[in-house]
């Protein structure tokens, strides 16, 4: 099920810039919690999520492809990265980092490969809707984020792969 949810930003008085940036998000694939340590790797289910976000995603043309220094969230990214050019693939250990780099791409397509905590806190500094932050993120979950130069944000909450419950 899609839900579109509106967000509201200050705008311009200025004519407004059809451009517009398009902000792919999704938490990394399952992880492996049987891994002893902290950088845990995709299981199965994951390495299969990883391939289906780049058939889902296919067809967009990305300009960066934004992952955390954790490897699950590498691995996860690594399918669309080879399919489209390993060199987009830009790892960040900062919300504050995949906010500034997404900037930097006005206009284009980004992809974010980020966490359960992560991801809600990119959504919620980016519409400026801080009950965002608060979103429970499962591994099925892909949002695609507007962000129109003169317009406010949209955002579309859409699923992919097979359905999965949120797990921390």
């Amino acid at each position: 099920m899609a839900l579109a949810m509106p967000c509201a930003v200050v705008s311009r008085a200025a004519a407004p810039d059809t451009s517009v940036t398009t902000v792919v998000l999704v938490r990394h694939a399952e992880k492996d919690t049987n891994f002893v340590g902290s950088d845990q790797p995709l299981n199965a289910s994951g390495m299969l999520r990883a391939r289906e976000l780049a058939r889902a995603l296919g067809d967009v043309k990305f300009s960066a492809i934004y992952v955390t220094p954790w490897v699950r969230s590498r691995k996860t990214a690594e399918p669309i990265a080879q399919r489209q050019g390993d060199s987009l693939m830009i790892v960040v250990d900062a919300i504050e980092g995949t906010i500034a780099g997404i900037r930097r791409h006005s206009g284009q397509n980004v992809l974010v490969v980020g966490h359960s905590n992560t991801v809600p806190q990119i959504l919620a500094a980016l519409t400026g809707q801080k009950e965002l932050a608060k979103l429970e993120v499962g591994y099925d979950d892909l949002f695609v984020l507007t962000l129109p130069r003169d317009l406010p944000p949209r955002l579309l909450h859409l699923h992919y792969g097979a359905p999965s419950e949120f797990v921390r």
